[in-house]
């Protein structure tokens, strides 16, 4: 039978045969979706290579991601304040993943403050708890080698979808 099969077609049934089981493989791996609405530490590394350690008013984080590959999104948006009174808010999109398995998001971020770009591109990371382990929380931080963010907070619950 494979005798009589034209070249084009022999090719096209053995891309399809190495296909099905790589698309059937890439659609089956976990997906994750963690928020948390109350960041509890947040931190800012500036220019000026100054350490600032915010209050955290309001916050909002959420991030989707599936395992072992580059599908995902995240966002990260809060109002913080230092000692003095100021106030600014801060918003952090991850707009590239490079890597990532059950707990750990790697990519690229540009963060905003006060609505002005400050670091575009920076590569950062996202680690998440373990489901089931006590304490569920989420922390990471985002750095371009002149100015950085780090943050943490607890996730919340029962909001927490591994599938």
């Amino acid at each position: 039978m494979l005798r009589n099969m034209s070249p084009t077609v022999f090719n096209g049934l053995a891309a399809v045969t190495v296909a099905i089981p790589i698309l059937a493989w890439s659609y089956g791996l976990p997906v994750h979706n963690v928020r948390s609405s109350a960041l509890d530490f947040f931190s800012e590394r500036n220019a000026q290579n100054q350490h600032i350690d915010y209050t955290v008013g309001s916050s909002s984080v959420t991030f989707s991601w599936q395992e072992n590959s580059l599908h995902g999104f995240g966002n990260l948006s809060t109002k913080v304040g230092t000692k003095d009174g100021t106030g600014h808010m801060f918003e952090l999109k991850l707009v590239r993943i490079t890597s990532s398995d059950a707990n750990t998001v790697n990519g690229e971020w540009d963060v905003f403050k006060n609505g002005d770009p400050t670091c575009a591109g920076c590569k950062g990371s996202l680690y998440v708890t373990s489901p089931g382990q006590g304490y569920e929380y989420l922390k990471g931080y985002v750095d371009n080698g002149k100015v950085g963010y780090s943050f943490s907070g607890p996730l919340d619950a029962k909001t927490r979808y591994d599938y």
